[in-house]
Parts: structure tokens; C-alpha cells; sequence
């Protein structure tokens, strides 16, 4: 048997015509299956005519069937059946060809994950079949991250590619109609872009079920409970990978729903022409059945222009003023030009749009931050402070209306920037605070007195600054 590595190089020497396979799997739903005709044509073109036996034996169907590269060659059919790992990495050489996930993919990696943290809960701590569910958690973590991130990625290429078509068909390049680009832009958004944006938003709500997050969240409580506080920030740290890609994905979707209102805009009025132009020659039609009428006007007597009111008062418009547009040939481009250059001689008043006047500066949030300077520098003689965080996280939950943790970020840079360096010292303990929302883990700072017993509050705060 040849080995793996020695198959694999001589694949990607060729991967431009395994390219052709692809697409053909692509094309028709997966399977990983394409016609064996196919490899054989490409066989006969390109590796018998070459003068290395070592090449031919390598990329013969029967090396490449021993050597897992194909899994099955169908006689009955006549396909051969790629296998994943090689159909893996060929897209992942082009992303162009790699396929969007849909909603059965993310459904099932949901599934799966909610189910290998029940069972992770239900057996018993340091038992086999534990370590088994951990291990296969820590593998379903680490699919999940990897096909977000890579979905991101084709997603990217896709949303793209239409941009790249929605440009042509502005500029009248594009080949396919507006109908086609619309339901294009909206599958992909539908199909792809809204299952991956649902999976990793923790807002989701599902019917007797746990979203993605929710699983995990529930794994993390259940592991703070029985005191292993290090494996639930692992998982932390593993959720917070793939949930920072949805700020990436939200992106992705409000780019392309810019053209879907966009392309639905001009849809819509292409729709309604195309439905009145249908009817006017219906109007026509029956008119011109028999060959009996020729030299045809559109006139208000006309069965579809009876029931349109845009072209009321187009006749009496005409007896009125047709006076004014009946000039001679000779003279009509002499009293343009008289014309055009009087309208170039006005001046040009520009309008003043008050609804476009700039706003007023929004000061909220620098009135908060002094305000939280003006109580740092306020605060009572302490002689130690066992643990910073926590000192200013209640004295400011007691002192402040609508108070987060946000406050706490401000009056930990105020409260620092108050006292000597020397005289803090960060140890490697962790503590937690929180707020209705969010919380905050974070490693102990103290605060020890200095040698002259000095008040805080005896400190001149820093300067307000009023942007």
C-alpha cells in the first residue's frame, strides 16, 4: 500500500482537476459521489500521457481506492465516492467551492451539545464513562469553533460574489435578471447566514429546547457548584471564542440585507412595469387578432389606459400649450441656447436643510465619569483595602442610581490613578462581582496604607475634562 502523505502530494499536484470533482459533488447535493468516467478521462488525459510509471501507479483508482483517498467505486452506477477528509481539504485549498451550512447542520451540532452536557451532569465525577463525555465535549467544542469560523469564511466569498454581481447589474454587465440575483441574495441569507447567526446568539429562544449557549452556561453553573471552578472557565474561555464571531456574522447579514432592500426596491417596480406592459399588449393583441385594424393610437378610449389616471389631462395639456412647442427646426436650437445661457446667468441660491443640522454633543456619559471622579476622590480613610475591586464595586452600588459594572471600570482607573503605584499589589486569587446583566472575573488588587497614614480624599482629583 502506498502511503497517505505520497497520495496526498500527488492529489494536490493535480488539484485543479479534482477541482472538476468538486464541483460536480456540489452540483449535485453531495454524496461525495461523481461519475467514474469522469476520474477515467482525467486519467487518460493527464497521467498516461506522461512518461513516470511511480505517477501512474499513485494515481491509479486502485491505489487511490486502498489508500482511502476514494471509499467506494459503484459499479452499479458507475460513481466513485470521495472521501470526506480528501473533499475537506480540497475546499478547504479554494474556499470558493466550500458550501454555506444550513439550518440542519447548526441544528444538529445544537443537538449534539446539549445532549453531551446532560449526560456529563447526569454521570458520576471521575467515572470512565465521564471522562468519555468530557472528551467528547471538548471535541464538539473544538468542531464548532472550526466550522463557524470556516463558515464565516465562505460566507465572506459569497456575500461577495453578489456584491460583485449586484455592481454589474447596476452598471448593465449583469447576465441574470434582477428576479434571479433577488432569490439568490435572499436564500443565501435565509439558508446560511441566518441559522449561523441564531446558533451563537444567546437570545434565542427555543421551545422545550437549550440553544447553544444556554447548554454550555449551564455546564459552566454546573461546574462552579461541585467546586471546579478552573474547568468552567476553560469552557468560558472556549464559548467566548465562538460566540466573538457573531459581531462578524451580524455584519455579514446587514451588508447583504442592504441589497435585498435594494434589489427588492428595484423588483418591485420591474414587477409592476412588466405587469403593465403584459396587459397593455393583451389590450393589442386583441385588437391586431384578426389583422383587421392598422395605424393604432394610444388614446384615453383604450380598454387598459381607461382605468390608468397618470395620463388625465394629457389632451386638453396639449390644445393649451402645443402652441409653444411647435417651433421651427432651424430656430428651436437658437432659442435653447438663449435659453440654457440665461439659466446659467442666475445665481445659485443653495437651500438650508434644518432637518440635516448637526446635534448638540451628548455629555451623558463624560457627566457620569466626572460624577464618578468627584466619588473616587470622596472616599473615607481606609488603612488596607483587601481587595479593590470589590470595595469600589459596593461603594458605588451604594452611592449611584442605575449603577453597572461599567462604573466600576471608570472608578478603577480613577481610584488607581489616585494613589501610589507602590502601594498596590495584585495576588493570584480570583474573585466575582456582577450586575443584573453581566459579571466580572478578575484577579485581586490591594491597596495598603502608606507610611504617613495619608487620606485619599486629601489627594487633588484629576482635572475634569469636558469633551
Amino acid at each position: 500500500m502506498i502511503n497517505r502523505d505520497v497520495l496526498i502530494n500527488k492529489v494536490l499536484e493535480f488539484k485543479y482537476d479534482f477541482f472538476q470533482f468538486i464541483d460536480y459533488i456540489n452540483a449535485h447535493d453531495g454524496a461525495m459521489e461523481f461519475p467514474f468516467t469522469a476520474y477515467v478521462q482525467f486519467y487518460n488525459k493527464k497521467i498516461l500521457s506522461q512518461d513516470n510509471e511511480s505517477l501512474k501507479n499513485i494515481l491509479s483508482l486502485d491505489s487511490l481506492l486502498a489508500g482511502g483517498v476514494f471509499t467506494h467505486h459503484d459499479k452499479i452506477s458507475g460513481m466513485l465516492v470521495m472521501s470526506k477528509v480528501i473533499y475537506d481539504l480540497l475546499v478547504f485549498l479554494d474556499v470558493s467551492r466550500n458550501k454555506e451550512l444550513s439550518h440542519a447542520k447548526f441544528e444538529s451540532l445544537r443537538q449534539q451539545t446539549e445532549q453531551v452536557t446532560i449526560q456529563i451532569m447526569r454521570t458520576e465525577t471521575g467515572s470512565q464513562e465521564y471522562r468519555d463525555q468530557l472528551n467528547l465535549f471538548w471535541d464538539l467544542i473544538s468542531e464548532i469553533l472550526t466550522t463557524v469560523k470556516e463558515n464565516i469564511r465562505v460566507l465572506h466569498h459569497k456575500v461577495d460574489d453578489v456584491a460583485n454581481q449586484y455592481g454589474q447589474f447596476e452598471t448593465g454587465q449583469q447576465q441574470h435578471s434582477i428576479n434571479e440575483l433577488y432569490e439568490k441574495a435572499q436564500q443565501l441569507h435565509d439558508r446560511h447566514i441566518k441559522p449561523c447567526l441564531e446558533f451563537i446568539n444567546p437570545d434565542i429562544q427555543l421551545v422545550n429546547r437549550k440553544n447553544f449557549v444556554e447548554s454550555i452556561d449551564a455546564l459552566m453553573d454546573y461546574y462552579r457548584q461541585s467546586g471546579h471552578e478552573s474547568i468552567a472557565i476553560a469552557i468560558r474561555y472556549k464559548l467566548t471564542a465562538v460566540t466573538s464571531y457573531y459581531k462578524d456574522i451580524e455584519d455579514l447579514s446587514n451588508r447583504l440585507l442592504t441589497y435585498l432592500y435594494s434589489l427588492a426596491e428595484q423588483r418591485r417596480y420591474f414587477m409592476a412595469i412588466e405587469q403593465r406592459y403584459n396587459s397593455l399588449m393583451q389590450s393589442f393583441d386583441k385588437l391586431y387578432r384578426h389583422g383587421g385594424q392598422k395605424n393604432l393610437y394610444l388614446t384615453a378610449d383604450l380598454e387598459d389606459i381607461s382605468d390608468m389616471r397618470c395620463f388625465d389631462g394629457l389632451s386638453s395639456h396639449k390644445r393649451a400649450f402645443s402652441a409653444k412647442f411647435d417651433r421651427h427646426p432651424e430656430k428651436s436650437i437658437q432659442q435653447f441656447k438663449h435659453y440654457f445661457e440665461e439659466i446659467q446667468q442666475r445665481p445659485i441660491q443653495q437651500k438650508v436643510d434644518i432637518a440635516h443640522a448637526p446635534k448638540l454633543p451628548d455629555k451623558t456619559l463624560q457627566n457620569r465619569k466626572n460624577a464618578i471622579l468627584q466619588l473616587i476622590a470622596s472616599l473615607p480613610k481606609t488603612s488596607c483595602v483587601k481587595d479593590v475591586h470589590h470595595y469600589l464595586d459596593a461603594y458605588l452600588k451604594a452611592s449611584m442610581d442605575e449603577y453597572t459594572l461599567i462604573d466600576v471600570l471608570y472608578g478603577l482607573e480613577f481610584y488607581l490613578s489616585l494613589i501610589p503605584k507602590s502601594r498596590v499589589r495584585q495576588i493570584s486569587a480570583r474573585q466575582r462581582i456582577e450586575d443584573e446583566h453581566y459579571y466580572w472575573e478578575y484577579r485581586i488588587l490591594t491597596a495598603n496604607s502608606a507610611p504617613t497614614d495619608e487620606n485619599i480624599a486629601d489627594v487633588p482629583p484629576k482635572e475634569q475634562v469636558n469633551d
